[in-house]
């Protein structure tokens, strides 16, 4: 088959689960011999990755939605490299990504991926949401079922909208042994270790965990937990402890590079978010063989079935959350079962060579498509 040339717009300045994803799907796109390049903010993590991974990367500002000097930047490379498809990663390169594409003809097709599990009406500017999801966008791609069905609910026709989950590749090896990790804690082997990754912001629900904590203090006293990530909730979260008189069994640790060092000193994983368009740090846990425990929300139970690959619990709920965690800790054997149906679901179904398969073939059935004439917005294209 003809290799694709593609485009790959993200403009967060940050890295977290999407800007990861986009960086898998074109190494693997470039793996097996096609032409894939990104475009993003200069000196992003997503950019220095790329870089550090011998990937053509265009930096332009992205300074904003409306940023109209990006757009011509992104017009411009648009019509010297001669993309094929575009694909827009991010709710602010939607935007961008259109207005660059306007008046340009049937090439490149416009692909938008959605990662959230929330309308699409929740915030922007009314009119031009309506605008930009119903204009000029050929395939909408949902990381899961769930967002799909909140895409159809919020009037995106049904053939346009495509499911391929976000995949991952296995974590490389731990730099550092897990006794070493928790050392760094002050934890012996013996002590239970409960441990979450995720940017600390409210919608990953951090705060429901340091509460079942609380509860857990006469049930599972020696107990401790350790929250790898960063964000704008860590202050917060510290006094949270401090209020419930737990702040020397809740561990706060940042930003991680080496998260596999982590995950390999965890008994559980919890996984407490309020919304969630999949979760790759569920299946990053899974792939380390940690038993999972987490929320019924979003596209979550698409990789954790209760009892079967890990569990579910009612979100926002420490009650329930603290019962399910000292049931796991108290039934290791079940534990270990949840653990490896896990692995082994994580493995076969959310791969990143599965997540490049899925997108490569909706890259293809868009482009047969476009070739067929089928697929023409008029209000783009001319």
């Amino acid at each position: 088959m003809e290799p694709i040339r593609s485009l790959h717009l993200n403009t967060a300045r940050s890295w977290r689960g999407g800007e990861r994803q986009t960086l898998l799907l074109v190494e693997g796109l470039r793996r097996i011999g096609h032409d894939a390049a990104i475009v993003c903010p200069p000196e992003s993590p997503l950019a220095r990755r790329a870089l550090e991974a011998s990937i053509p990367v265009h930096q332009i500002p992205l300074r904003g939605e409306l940023d109209l000097s990006s757009a011509i930047q992104l017009r411009q490379l648009i019509q010297r490299f001669h993309p094929q498809i575009l694909q827009l990663h991010t709710a602010h390169s939607h935007t961008i990504g259109l207005l660059a594409r306007l008046g340009l003809g049937l090439h490149p097709g416009v692909i938008v991926q959605r990662r959230v599990d929330f309308s699409i009406h929740r915030s922007g500017t009314p009119v031009l949401t309506d605008l930009k999801y119903q204009h000029g966008v050929q395939r909408y791609v949902a990381i899961s079922r769930k967002i799909a069905a909140v895409l159809e609910q919020d009037g995106i026709k049904q053939d346009l909208i495509r499911v391929v989950h976000s995949g991952v590749s296995p974590l490389a090896d731990p730099l550092r042994s897990a006794a070493q990790v928790r050392d760094q804690l002050q934890l012996d082997a013996s002590t239970p270790l409960l441990g979450s990754v995720g940017a600390l912001q409210e919608h990953k629900g951090h705060v429901h965990l340091v509460q079942a904590m609380a509860q857990l203090r006469d049930r599972q006293p020696r107990a401790h937990l350790v929250l790898i990530g960063d964000g704008k909730l860590d202050e917060s979260l510290r006094d949270s402890a401090q209020k419930l008189g737990i702040e020397e069994r809740v561990h706060r640790v940042g930003f991680q590079e080496d998260v596999a060092s982590w995950l390999s000193a965890l008994d559980l994983y919890i996984h407490p978010s309020l919304e969630e368009g999949l979760g790759t740090s569920i299946l990053d846990a899974l792939g380390a063989g940690r038993t999972v425990i987490a929320s019924d929300v979003g596209g979550i139970p698409e990789v954790i079935e209760d009892g079967v690959t890990g569990r579910l619990v009612a979100a926002a709920n420490p009650a329930l959350l603290a019962e399910a965690i000292d049931q796991m800790l108290d039934d290791p054997t079940t534990a270990a079962r949840l653990a490896e149906a896990g692995k082994q679901r994580a493995t076969s179904q959310f791969s990143a060579e599965a997540m490049v398969e899925g997108n490569i073939r909706v890259h293809r059935e868009l482009l047969e498509e476009l070739q067929s004439g089928e697929s023409i917005d008029e209000d783009v294209t001319r």
